[in-house]
């Protein structure tokens, strides 16, 4: 019951601050004043309905969302990697340009064809290039700011912690 009852601590945390920070701005931490109402409104949106049925499973019990709620939050935290890491850290090239760019068009819903994360730099450059970050710049390449970065710990703790709460 504890585990169940932090696990649901860890779930609205974690969904309160994502829309906090999608939809206040907190400059420099956050780019929420580069967003359009069209963008911030869909990620608000999307991330309410797949995070809130993780809450109500693990709260209500359900079986069939709490296995969801189980693996959605791991899948999440790749989905993170993929967007903020995988891009700072490598340049992908070649046949694992292709596949990461299938990846990053799942994660970040751009299915426009092409290069897909030549198109989130882009997006990066406008919405979080000057907010604060604790890493290192590398040029050309994503750089994972303080407000995402803080994000992905508690994705990760909010994953565990779920994990841990299973029946």
């Amino acid at each position: 019951m504890k585990q169940a009852i932090l696990a649901v601590g860890c779930q609205v945390a974690l969904l309160a601050y994502h829309q906090v920070t999608t939809f206040v701005d907190f400059f420099p931490f956050n780019g929420a004043r580069f967003y359009s109402r069209k963008e911030r409104g869909v990620e608000m949106g999307v991330n309410m309905l797949l995070m809130g049925l993780a809450v109500a499973g693990t709260a209500l019990g359900i079986p069939v969302l709490l296995r969801y709620a189980c693996v959605y939050y791991f899948v999440l935290f790749g989905i993170e990697l993929v967007i903020w890491w995988v891009p700072y850290l490598f340049v992908p090239q070649g046949a694992w340009r292709r596949l990461y760019n299938g990846l990053l068009a799942l994660g970040t819903s751009d299915f426009q064809g092409g290069d897909t994360l030549g198109r989130w730099l882009a997006v990066h450059q406008r919405i979080h290039a000057v907010t604060t970050t604790l890493l290192p710049a590398r040029p050309g390449r994503i750089v994972p700011n303080l407000e995402h970065t803080l994000l992905h710990a508690a994705t990760l703790v909010t994953a565990l912690v779920t994990l841990g709460a299973q029946p």
